[in-house]
């Protein structure tokens, strides 16, 4: 099977504190074919899709995406004020 690069970005609260500093982007070889909630579990990322956006190209996408080689996938937790 092939592979295929894609760059998570990580947004505020979502962000790894590191003892570097923080992480907000990761790179990511995956097989075509895999979606985005592979790539998560495979990274060791949980995210909670009830207060998560997945967003490739300004369009939300679900945990079932499967990424083209090249994709920024977004990954904004979403903040409730008042």
């Amino acid at each position: 099977m092939s592979q295929i690069t894609v760059t998570f970005e990580l947004h505020t609260v979502l962000q790894i504190q590191t003892p570097s500093g923080r992480l907000s982007r990761l790179t990511h070889q995956m097989q075509i074919g895999e979606c985005v909630g592979d790539a998560l579990q495979k990274l060791g990322l949980v995210v909670n899709v009830d207060e998560t956006l997945i967003v490739v190209d300004r369009q939300n996408v679900s945990l079932e995406y499967q990424p083209k080689d090249g994709d920024v996938i977004h990954l904004i937790p979403a903040i409730a004020g008042g």
